[in-house]
């Protein structure tokens, strides 16, 4: 992530994802109480970007450098049960359709 090093793209980054981690606490506690499931492409990445700022503020909190809370919050994402079966169902999917295409 060399564009980390400008000062002004990593304080933008910074407070972007800050400004929105209580909205998105407040959001996904919602949907969480109505039922929600990331079982569909934007549910998926909805509760993936969330997952991320989430993350990504815990680690800043905890004092560690942007470019490692940037990179713990990815892993963290790809990693999460739900995000991990969505992955590896749609790459399922998609695999299974270019099989049956090409027969």
């Amino acid at each position: 992530m060399e564009f980390l090093g400008d000062d002004i793209v990593s304080a933008s980054i910074h407070e972007i994802l800050t400004v929105v981690r209580d909205p998105i606490d407040e959001l996904m506690s919602r949907l969480i109480e109505l039922g929600f499931s990331p079982t569909a492409q934007g549910s998926a990445l909805l509760y993936a970007f969330s997952l991320f700022v989430v993350r990504y503020v815990h680690h800043m909190d905890e004092g560690l450098e942007q470019q490692t809370s940037i990179k713990m919050a990815q892993a963290e994402v790809i990693s999460h049960p739900a995000i991990s079966r969505f992955l590896a169902r749609t790459t399922g999917e998609t695999i299974d359709r270019r099989v049956r295409n090409e027969g």
